[in-house]
Order: structure tokens, then C-alpha cells, then sequence
């Protein structure tokens, strides 16, 4: 099987990210109680989407190796189709998890926010053909092409790796801007809180636990980034919105 069928069966025949990240939202409505902060309701969201992507990863490869195989082949014939085929789907695999992870951030954080009462679009930025798109407008995209000074915008990522510094564009497009950091796994250290800070991030929301373990740090040394653990940031919305309206 060419590598470029492979890409194309493996992408056609995977799930939907939306209709994985309804599938985590209900699963973690279920099992958590009413009483969890914003933070612990996100983090949940987002460890469950990720156990799904794994689940739905693994049946596509058994789809693809059993479409490739012949049973009646001889054994070594067989684990070296299969070897070939594994080769193959590594690169694919981790091209696409990369592609649907970003997008799951976005859609993971409106979900959530949409739950605490607040209006707003994924924004979809990768098939826009506008120089810089946020990942998330409130209320809507609508509002944002109408009127950038008037909406909040939101940059999205799972973790923060080098891949943050693409995002501080949102902070001279949009006045109302902030980043948000999901995952209470993400590689945040009081190093990269400084690089932040010279490459002029303004606003940062990070998951309650990293926030609460750094804050010494943020306060004693972070001077120029509003630095916010993410449980506040329903509120920190409203108090926006109550401004621009």
C-alpha cells in the first residue's frame, strides 16, 4: 500500500475530531461532580479526547493491516508486509495527531466555556486565508470580522513548546487577547515564563496546578504578562465583555 493511500485511508476513516470531543464531553459529564473548578472540568476533557484519539488510532491501523494482509501468506511474507506498513503509519500517525491535536485544543476550550454560559466560535484559523487568526472568538467569528477592537480572542494550546511564539501575533491584532495553556502536563518552567515575557505576551492563563506551583515566581519576577490560573478565565471573559458592550 503507497504511502500516499495510506495517508488517505488513515485521515478518511478516523473520527471526526468534534464528534470525539462530544463523545469525551459527555463521558466526563458523567463521572465528574457539579463542583469542579474550570480548570479540573478542561483537563478532564482533554485527557479523555486524548484516550479516544488513541482508541480510534488503533482500530483505523488493525482496518489497515488486515486490508493489507493475506491470511494464506506465509508467515515471514506477512510480518514483513507488516513491518513495512508500521513504518508507514508512524509518519502518518504522528502528522495527524499533530493536525487534530491543535484543532482539538480550540474546540475543547469552546466546549467548556460554552458550558459555563459563554458564547464563542473556533475560529478555524488554518483554513483561513488571513495573515493571523485567533483560535477562539468571543462571542463569534462574525464579531470578530466586523469588529476586532469589540470581541476577546483567543490563542489555544494543548502544551508550550517552542510552538507558542507563532501566537504572539494575537496580542497586536486584538486588543482583548489572551493565550490559554490546557494541559496541566505542559513543560512550562520560570525560563520560558521569561522568554514569554520578552517576546511580549500580555495574557496568559495557565492550568491551576502549574499556575499555583509557579506563583512565588510569577508574582516576585513576571512584571509584564497578567498571568491568571485557568479556573478564572470564565470570569476574566465577563469582566471583558462587561467593558466592551
Amino acid at each position: 500500500m503507497e504511502e500516499i493511500a495510506v495517508m488517505s485511508f488513515f485521515s478518511k476513516s478516523i473520527r471526526a475530531v468534534s464528534d470525539i470531543i462530544d463523545e469525551a464531553v459527555r463521558n466526563v459529564r458523567g463521572r465528574i461532580s457539579s463542583d469542579v473548578s474550570f480548570s479540573e472540568y478542561v483537563n478532564e476533557i482533554e485527557k479523555e479526547a486524548h484516550r479516544l484519539y488513541l482508541l480510534e488510532e488503533k482500530r483505523v491501523v488493525r482496518e489497515i493491516l488486515l486490508k493489507e494482509i493475506n491470511p494464506e501468506s506465509r508467515l515471514k511474507d506477512t510480518l514483513q508486509k507488516v513491518a513495512d506498513i508500521v513504518v508507514e503509519l508512524s509518519t502518518v500517525i504522528a502528522n495527524t495527531r499533530r493536525s487534530r491535536g491543535g484543532m482539538s485544543s480550540e474546540y475543547i476550550l469552546s466546549y467548556a466555556l460554552k458550558e459555563y454560559g459563554i458564547d464563542n466560535e473556533p475560529v478555524g484559523r488554518r483554513r483561513s486565508k488571513k495573515s493571523y487568526y485567533p483560535d477562539v472568538a468571543i462571542p463569534s467569528k462574525e464579531a470578530l470580522e466586523k469588529n476586532p477592537n469589540g470581541v476577546i480572542a483567543l490563542a489555544v494550546k494543548r502544551t508550550l513548546r517552542e510552538r507558542w511564539r507563532e501566537d504572539i501575533p494575537i496580542f497586536r491584532h486584538f486588543p482583548n487577547a489572551a493565550f490559554v495553556c490546557l494541559s496541566d502536563s505542559a513543560d512550562i518552567t520560570e525560563g520560558k515564563l521569561l522568554d514569554m515575557q520578552e517576546e511580549g505576551l500580555r495574557v496568559l492563563f495557565l492550568p491551576d496546578n502549574l499556575y499555583f506551583s509557579l506563583k512565588g515566581f510569577i508574582e516576585e519576577d513576571i512584571k509584564r504578562i497578567e498571568v491568571y490560573e485557568l479556573s478564572y478565565l470564565p470570569r476574566w471573559i465577563r469582566a471583558k465583555l462587561s467593558l466592551l458592550r
